[in-house]
């Protein structure tokens, strides 16, 4: 059967700017809608940005009548509440129904399904819509929401009892499937996010967006992977990834921040307090604390020590530093971007790198030590100290 969705998303209500588990509010009914065969679905009021999903112009004013602006259908599929937590089983029950409303427990209405016919001698004007139903006569059958249902979106209350409802459910599942999450009160799942059986989830996690994590992988505990590959047993600990890939075997944190854009290899070292952006990190390099790595490519098996900064950016522009394979940088290091740093080289602690360095090659950037004898003593003679 031919069903086209209509969501009221209004930009006067909470609902439209909420976003439960990293995703809008309304994205769990388009989703739902979809699920259950909509072919079109639209947004009506404001858009959402995140969503490939029509928005119609209105001002819920009922003129036109929202239902005249979209293409007909056989059904039609109204929510005229948000309802991120509202269960397959009861929008089964709903859709069973040749003209079905859906309402709370005070008889409020929250969606309807109707023949589109009927939908057109609707305004679309929710003040009006319980008198405009009535008038319908007795078409209608009521179906009320449950508890495992949730709630429209009111408030702030209302967002968090939803967003409770959708990340036990979410964890659930995932436990289920063989994920395992040590403490599932303090764990925060994305509803895209996929994690393999195997997996181990600490306490206190936050997994958004499209992530994956692999099968052996451990995140946490306190960690926040977003839009992230996580790689088969990888350890991301007190962390922060962000738009960006862990390779198998590497150890993330504790305290480390992965922005976007790194693509960090198999068998890496991300130590404490360092900090990647659009880096490309090879097998087996070691950046063990401290450090800034910003739009570089980094080679494999190499040894960065604590303190060493990529000065990537002039303040207008950004550039690249790119280090070979086998590479030693010494603690306390500035690569001023763009540099090149050849296979096997070694960087002198304390230096500031300026120019290229060719392979296998030593390279010191610093100051010669003079050390100035009865300094101090001198000194206080004179009172200056």
């Amino acid at each position: 059967m031919d069903v086209c969705a209509l969501i009221y998303n209004d930009p006067a209500d909470l609902s439209c700017q909420a976003e439960i588990l990293s995703r809008p509010a309304c994205s769990y009914l388009v989703t739902l809608a979809k699920a259950f065969g909509c072919q079109k679905v639209y947004l009506a009021g404001q858009a959402c940005s995140s969503l490939d999903v029509p928005a119609l112009e209105t001002d819920f004013s009922g003129e036109p009548s929202l239902f005249s602006q979209v293409e007909g259908a056989e059904q039609g599929l109204v929510f005229f509440e948000s309802l991120p937590a509202l269960t397959r089983g009861t929008l089964g029950k709903l859709m069973e129904q040749s003209c079905g409303l859906l309402t709370d427990e005070n008889h409020h209405p929250m969606a309807l399904y109707a023949p589109w016919d009927v939908l057109q001698r609707l305004s679309g004007r929710r003040i009006t819509l319980v008198d405009e139903l009535r008038a319908l006569g007795p078409m209608l059958t009521e179906v009320s929401l449950s508890p495992e249902d949730g709630c429209a979106i009111q408030n702030g209350l209302d967002v968090y009892r939803c967003q409770e409802l959708l990340r036990q459910r979410i964890n659930r599942a995932h436990m289920e499937a063989g994920v395992i999450i040590v403490d599932p009160t303090t764990t925060h799942i994305s509803p895209d996010a996929l994690l393999e059986s195997g997996s181990l989830i600490m306490p206190g996690c936050f997994i958004y967006g499209h992530s994956h994590i692999e099968a052996t992988a451990k995140v946490g505990p306190n960690a926040m992977i977003v839009d992230s590959v996580i790689g088969c047993g990888a350890s991301v600990n007190s962390s922060q990834v962000i738009e960006s890939t862990i390779g198998a075997q590497t150890t993330v944190g504790p305290y480390a921040y992965i922005r976007p854009g790194c693509d960090v290899g198999e068998k890496v070292r991300i130590g404490d307090f360092v900090e990647l952006k659009k880096a490309k990190i090879g097998t087996g390099t070691k950046i063990a604390h401290l450090s800034y790595l910003g739009d570089i490519e980094l080679g494999e098996r190499c040894n960065v020590g604590g303190g060493v900064i990529v000065v990537n950016y002039d303040g207008k522009k950004k550039y690249k530093t790119i280090v070979g394979d086998d590479s030693f940088i010494g603690c306390n290091v500035n690569l001023i971007s763009p540099v090149h740093l050849g296979d096997d080289t070694y960087i002198s602690a304390g230096s500031t790198i300026t120019d290229d360095v060719p392979s296998e090659a030593l390279a010191i950037a610093r100051a010669r030590q003079v050390n100035k004898e009865e300094w101090v003593r001198r000194r206080r003679e004179k009172g200056l100290l």
